[in-house]
């Protein structure tokens, strides 16, 4: 469908009266900077996700590691989807060429804002999994040793997957998607949609995250003091020093959730909090302060940073990833001299796998 220049001048028209705010100043001066500062955080995403991806496809973390791997990946995954599948969107809203191109183009304009949506909804949902699948890895280490495993956290990924998939394609059915209106959820997502779908989900899967990191934080707690006590006992089981150094080892990633986690709050608090304040206006009719709107269009790009900070939270913090990705571009740990026996280089990440130190081989070739 070509544009004509009254058609273009309509859009125009109502796009500024409904998403622009009626703001004295030119808010569209500013959309070069939200743009660029958007597609900085996506390409330093991408490209961070892109190699971690593959460290972990050509490394044994996904086939000989621990299940907990298989959600990891899935969050590296998730993340980089969001890098992708946010670009058509960013381009549809803040550059003229993408204005006129998705006027009157319905699959474009709701294909793009569901890729948007899925992008951080895949995000919260892959903390869920993860931070479910570290909680009962720490309150029963034994039996998480047992139930969970790769495939059962593959299945749960995928059951995920569809779930996303199927709960924001529901928009290409229900929304009031009009030729002449421009592509922004306000005025393509239908109310039913927006109270029931969109936010109540929304906030709900929030929510779940909020409570299983309280839950987790609890856990943790609980479970060193209880390993505190077991290894301050005399008569302490081989059972209870064997679930000990598991839930030690556990805990280890349980770091990753937190940080992960934190980062997720703290760069989506401060956008969605504009948004709220701006809506208030707009709801009583009144004009949104130009610097609220600025300041609601610039912290597009910080939603999304989570994409720039996970990869480098587990590289910095899992062994395993840090040592696929330095293998991947041809490095290996290097290691401190000293008298201790030396220990082979197995991604220490199944805890399944026990290496024997040179005393124990000796004491086994003399039986």
């Amino acid at each position: 469908m070509l544009t004509t220049e009254a058609t273009w001048d309509t859009y125009n028209d109502t796009q500024a009266s409904l998403i622009h705010a009626p703001v004295a100043q030119d808010i569209t001066a500013w959309y070069k900077y939200a743009l660029l500062s958007a597609y900085i955080v996506m390409l330093v995403g991408m490209v961070l996700n892109l190699i971690t991806v593959i460290a972990y496809v050509q490394s044994p973390l996904l086939s000989r590691g621990k299940p907990v791997h298989q959600l990891i990946f899935n969050m590296t995954i998730s993340d980089l989807t969001a890098c992708l599948a946010s670009q058509p969107f960013f381009l549809f809203f803040y550059t003229d060429a993408g204005q006129r191109y998705i006027i009157g183009r319905k699959f474009q304009c709701i294909a793009s804002m569901v890729g948007n949506i899925i992008g951080f909804d895949s995000t919260m949902m892959a903390l869920i999994l993860i931070t479910c699948e570290r909680l009962f890895a720490i309150h029963s280490p034994l039996q998480h040793m047992h139930r969970v495993t790769k495939k059962s956290c593959r299945v749960a990924i995928l059951i995920a997957w569809i779930f996303l998939v199927l709960k924001n394609g529901s928009l290409f059915i229900f929304n009031k998607w009009s030729p002449h209106v421009p592509c922004v959820g306000i005025t393509i997502m239908t109310d039913s949609y927006v109270f029931y779908n969109y936010n109540l989900i929304l906030y709900t899967m929030l929510g779940i995250i909020a409570l299983l990191n309280i839950l987790l934080i609890i856990v943790v707690i609980i479970a060193k003091q209880k390993a505190g006590t077991m290894s301050a006992s005399e008569t302490m089981t081989k059972s209870a020093r064997r679930q000990i150094k598991s839930t030690r080892s556990e805990m280890k990633i349980v770091k990753i959730v937190f940080l992960a986690v934190g980062v997720l709050f703290l760069t989506w608090i401060p956008h969605n909090t504009l948004a709220n304040v701006a809506q208030s206006y707009v709801s009583k009719n009144q004009t949104a302060p130009f610097n609220i709107v600025v300041g609601w269009h610039m912290t597009r790009g910080l939603v999304i940073f989570g994409t720039i900070a996970d990869p480098l939270i587990y590289f910095l913090q899992n062994s395993g990833c840090h040592s696929a990705v330095l293998s991947l571009f041809g490095h290996s740990e290097t290691k401190t001299p000293g008298p201790g026996p030396k220990k082979r280089a197995v991604y220490s990440l199944d805890s399944r796998i026990r290496e024997s130190t040179p005393s124990e081989m000796t004491a086994e070739s003399g039986k």
